[in-house]
């Protein structure tokens, strides 16, 4: 059986800075997964994931907020909904309605 070496755990930071570094082409994609031992399908895969998301950080930070608490709100309607249906099966089987 052949000894494997552990995966790496690259962190968003790092994998950023090396579409960063792509993208102020002084480096071709073949230099930059050379230089950061990393394989060109990964290198893609980090490319595209960075253009996908790029307009998140323009996001307003608000409207996340907004939808926690209107998520919140909705968990403690749902909440009383499960104890008055508990409460009526109850109370129906109770009184064999």
């Amino acid at each position: 059986m052949e000894n494997k070496k552990p995966r790496r755990k690259l962190t968003s930071q790092f994998k950023s800075q090396v579409v960063l570094e792509y993208l102020k082409g002084g480096k071709s994609q073949a230099e930059i997964c050379r230089e950061n031992a990393i394989s060109p399908s990964l290198f893609a895969k980090w490319c595209r994931q960075f253009q996908q998301n790029i307009h998140k950080i323009f996001d307003d930070p608000q409207d996340n907020n907004n939808q926690a608490e209107q998520i919140a709100k909705l968990e403690q309607i749902i909440g009383k909904q499960t104890i008055e249906i508990d409460f009526l099966k109850e109370a129906r089987r109770r009184f064999n309605l």
